[in-house]
C-alpha cells in the first residue's frame, strides 16, 4: 500500500538552485510523492522551472519561511509532510527510507541529516562547522512530520522568524509525537558566502528571535546553548580533517556570537531576562 509524501518546498529567487533541489525529488526511488513550491513573489525565473516539475505552484506576497510551509502545508493531500529548501539536494533513498522507518517503527517525524558544501572558502567554512552538528539533538530538527501530528501542534509558528525548525520539534516533543532519524542525507549547497552577508543575516535573526526567545529560552544553559555550538569543539575531530578552513570557521563562529547574542541582548530584553533567571 503507498502512501502519499507531500514535498514542500519555500523558495524565493532560487533559479540557479530549484531545478537540481526538483531533480533530487523526482528522482527519488519512491514515486507516490506530490511536490508543491511555495514561491515568495520571486522576481527571477523560480516559478517558471518549478512548473516544469510540477503543477502545484503557487506564488504568494511576501511572508517569512513559516507563513509558507505552513499555506503549503494547508494545500498538501500527503499522510506525510516533507519540508525542504531550495539550496538542498536528496540522496536516492530519503523518502523511501523515511517511509519504511515511520511505518516500522511508528515515527511521527523524522530527521534527516544534513550534510554541507560550499563553493568559496567562506562556504567551506560555514559547511564545516554545520557538519559538525550532525547527530546533535540540540539542532538536528526534522523535516519529514505525519500531516495529523503538524496539523495538532498547528504547523509552525508563524511569528517566528529565527529557529521555528527548533520550535517545531520541541513542540512535537511536548505532545509525546515519536521522533526518529534516518541514515539518509540531505545535501545541503552553502553556496558562495560572503563573511559580512552572514554577519549580516545573524544581525537580523537576532533582532527577530523575541518570539523564539520567550518561548524556548528558560535559563542560561539554554541561552548558552542558543549562543554557543558545543558541537563544534565535540567535534574536534572533523575540524582536525580539515585544517585549512579551520581560521575561518573560528572568524564566523565568534563573528556570529558577538553580532547574535549581543543582538539579541541589546535589542531583546526578554533575552536578558532569561539570562538572569538562574
Amino acid at each position: 500500500m503507498h502512501t502519499l509524501v507531500s514535498v514542500i518546498i519555500a523558495a524565493y529567487n532560487e533559479e540557479a538552485n530549484i531545478a537540481r533541489l526538483l531533480n533530487s525529488v523526482t528522482g527519488q526511488n519512491y514515486q507516490d510523492i506530490e511536490i508543491l513550491v511555495i514561491d515568495d513573489s520571486s522576481t527571477d525565473r523560480t516559478a517558471e522551472i518549478a512548473k516544469k516539475y510540477t503543477s502545484h505552484v503557487f506564488i504568494r506576497p511576501h511572508a517569512e519561511r513559516s507563513a509558507q510551509r505552513n499555506f503549503g502545508a494547508s494545500q498538501a493531500k500527503g499522510e506525510y509532510l516533507f519540508f525542504l529548501d531550495a539550496d538542498m539536494k536528496l540522496t536516492p533513498q530519503v523518502i523511501s527510507s523515511c517511509i519504511d522507518l515511520a511505518r516500522s517503527y511508528k515515527f511521527d517525524a523524522l530527521i534527516i541529516p544534513e550534510k554541507s558544501f560550499g563553493e568559496n572558502y567562506w562556504a567551506r567554512c560555514k559547511a564545516l562547522e554545520r557538519n559538525c552538528y550532525i547527530g546533535d539533538p540540540q539542532i538536528e530538527a526534522p523535516r519529514f512530520i505525519r500531516s495529523r501530528a503538524f496539523t495538532q501542534i498547528k504547523g509552525y509558528d508563524f511569528e517566528m522568524i529565527s529557529g521555528e525548525d527548533w520550535d517545531l520539534h520541541r513542540r512535537l516533543l511536548a505532545k509525546k509525537f515519536r521522533i526518529g532519524r534516518t541514515p539518509e542525507l540531505i545535501l545541503h549547497n552553502e553556496g558562495s558566502l560572503s563573511y559580512f552577508k552572514v554577519l549580516q543575516k545573524k544581525f537580523y535573526y537576532a533582532q527577530k528571535s523575541d518570539q523564539y526567545i520567550s518561548k524556548n529560552i528558560s535559563g542560561l544553559k539554554d541561552v548558552i546553548r542558543f549562543i554557543v555550538r558545543p558541537s563544534i569543539f565535540k567535534n574536534w575531530r572533523l575540524l582536525l580533517s580539515d585544517p585549512f578552513h579551520i581560521p575561518g570557521l573560528i572568524l564566523l563562529v565568534w563573528g556570529e556570537i558577538l553580532v547574535g547574542g549581543l543582538g539579541a541582548i541589546i535589542f531583546k530584553p526578554v533575552f536578558l531576562k532569561r539570562i538572569l533567571l538562574n
